[in-house]
């Protein structure tokens, strides 16, 4: 439509050129006014479509379009090339997309036309920095900062282009100008003493932390700051000095104790240092967060050095009596007491967390793991019921579950859960191996035993030495009598990956005696005797049925009846024992 209307124009205008019949002046002052109309016409109706354009590409973004609202704006710019809205708006679109050299075409022409304009700087600011020229985006903060000083953000932007360039001191001058605008910040003042800690100025970054003191004298929380950064840097006197000035003013904070802690800690002065850690810790002041932060340094260590389990046991016990309505210090006591093996003492604590606390997954998977250790498998399962109910998508509750319903002998329902939680699994080839390994021994207690192999091949796949599947897998085959040479392979690589356990050398040799290899059988159930068999009622059985093979019958006899004192036999023992023979 426009190009029609331009055209018309212009064959309007030679018209009138070639049938003028006046003279000369008088033609060319006619034509000129005529052309004059003409063009205003149509830069009138250029104007008003390019505007249309424009603010039908606006609409566009703002709906969720932005390709649609770019094509529009570009459009806009063909009719308007110096229509500066329609480069920002580009440029912002373009940005966003990260297109960035795009956009920091149309951020800097819209800049040159209209340099005033904050936004269009702050867009071209923005954009440097996404493509590294942090020196060309300071120099855009400088400028916005000089034409608007009050404006405190652009100190902010301005620091970090700086620090992007590794130019520190230039950050921190640049931090100093915004606190002159707004006073002392605590976030402020905190960033300027890690700039200068990390360009190695002690005394510049405790007189940042003097100024925080100082506006704020009574906050013990500022002076503890101090002492943490004396301490770190090795300056124990400066550190004493400021721990005797937040004792002039409240002697009995806690915060008092626990920089005195840390001081008489860096002396190696360890009694001093855990009895100062001890009067924090019976300080009601000193809130439960900080005081787990503390006992959470102690994990990694604790399980190696016995006397600090013991000052670990005594300081969480001292929270979780003091915190007696939150459910997290219970918890915690919970985690040291089964790391000391307390395993009662632990389960009550993380039942007390969750009588506070539902919601506290943590405290379920140790109440769970607590429940193994102590074989309670009723309660496992019953609790892991209930923590599967309050968390449907935690993977590791239905292993624990599903493991409890195998001890219990639901197999049906064991199968069930740990089917389901297999599902949940995600990025976590352990985890998915515990799963199918257990489905493997639920499947064979069903006597399902093609879906006991499945899945038992599905752990191997995952992990081809995994012993405990190997042991398992050949273990079961053993008892059917079937695919025994592979069975014979997998126990013998179970001894190979963990070599000197008993349970395992008793695989191998119940499959070389399901292989009628008894004499080998024999061998390898003396290496589990050796390696504390001997009190275990299986292997004493088998051993007694090896030795009935190889013509030893007294000897049988006599690990028969050992066996049987254990408890732990087949349902044959009594009758083997009784009529002196072999059943299977």
């Amino acid at each position: 439509m426009i190009n029609s209307k331009i055209f018309f124009s212009a064959i309007a205008l030679m018209i009138l050129m070639s049938s003028c019949s006046s003279t000369k002046s008088t033609s060319v002052k006619t034509s000129s006014v005529n052309n004059s109309k003409s063009n205003a016409a149509a830069l009138e109706e250029q104007r008003v479509n390019a505007t249309y354009t424009f603010f039908n590409a606006v609409k566009e973004k703002l709906i969720g379009n932005p390709e649609k609202a770019a094509t529009e704006f570009a459009t806009c710019l063909r009719s308007d090339p110096k229509n500066h809205a329609a480069m920002y708006e580009l440029a912002s679109i373009y940005n966003d997309n990260k297109k960035y050299n795009d956009a920091l075409f149309f951020a800097k022409s819209a800049n040159e036309l209209d340099p005033k304009n904050e936004w269009y700087a702050l867009l071209l600011a923005d954009t440097y920095e996404k493509t590294g020229k942090y020196n060309e985006a300071s120099t855009i903060y400088q400028k916005l900062i000089k034409d608007h000083p009050d404006h405190v953000e652009y100190y902010f932007s301005q620091a970090e282009t700086f620090l992007y360039q590794n130019k520190i001191q230039e950050a921190i001058k640049t931090y100093d100008l915004a606190e002159q605008k707004i006073g002392v910040s605590r976030d402020l003042i905190l960033q300027k003493q890690r700039l200068y800690l990390k360009m190695g100025k002690v005394n510049e970054a405790a007189a940042e932390l003097e100024k925080l003191i100082k506006s704020e004298p009574d906050n013990l929380d500022n002076y503890s700051l101090l002492v943490d950064m004396y301490q770190v840097n090795n300056l124990s006197d400066k550190a004493f000095e400021t721990i005797h000035r937040m004792q002039a003013i409240d002697p009995e904070n806690p915060n008092v104790a626990l920089s005195l802690a840390e001081y008489y800690r860096s002396k190696g002065q360890k009694t001093e240092s855990f009895e100062q850690l001890k009067k924090a810790f019976q300080s009601k002041d000193l809130g439960s967060d900080t005081k787990i932060r503390i006992l959470t340094s102690y994990l990694p260590i604790v399980t190696s050095n016995p006397e600090l389990l013991t000052q670990a046991l005594e300081l969480s016990k001292t929270m979780s009596t003091l915190h007696a309505t939150e459910a997290n210090p219970q918890a915690v006591y919970g985690d040291f007491l089964a790391i000391n093996k307390n395993y009662e003492e632990a389960r009550t604590q993380y039942r007390a967390a969750l009588a506070l606390d539902k919601k506290n997954l943590q405290a379920w998977l140790q109440l769970l793991a607590v429940d193994q250790e102590l074989r309670d498998f009723k309660s496992m399962e019953k609790e892991g019921d209930e923590a599967i109910s309050l968390y449907a998508d935690q993977s590791l509750l239905y292993l624990y579950t599903g493991i409890a319903k195998i001890q219990n002998k639901k197999y049906d329902d064991a199968a069930k859960t740990l089917l389901s939680g297999s599902k949940m699994v995600v990025d976590n080839d352990a985890q998915l191996v515990d799963f199918y390994s257990n489905l493997g021994d639920t499947y064979n207690n069903l006597k399902k035993f093609e879906e006991s192999d499945k899945y038992y091949d599905k752990a191997l796949t995952i992990d081809a030495n995994n012993a405990y599947v190997l042991n398992n897998f050949s273990y079961y085959l053993s008892l059917r009598k079937d695919k025994l040479d592979k069975a014979a392979e997998m126990a013998k690589k179970a001894n190979d990956l963990t070599p000197n356990s008993a349970n395992n050398e008793d695989t191998y040799a119940w499959v070389l005696y399901s292989q009628g290899k008894y004499a080998d059988a024999k061998t390898w159930l003396e290496k589990a005797i050796t390696n504390g068999g001997d009190k275990n009622g299986t292997i004493l059985e088998h051993y007694g049925d090896v030795l009935f093979r190889l013509g030893n019958s007294d000897d049988a006899m006599t690990n028969w009846q050992k066996a049987k004192l254990t408890g732990d036999h087949s349902d044959f023992l009594d009758k083997k024992i009784a009529d002196k023979k072999i059943y299977e």
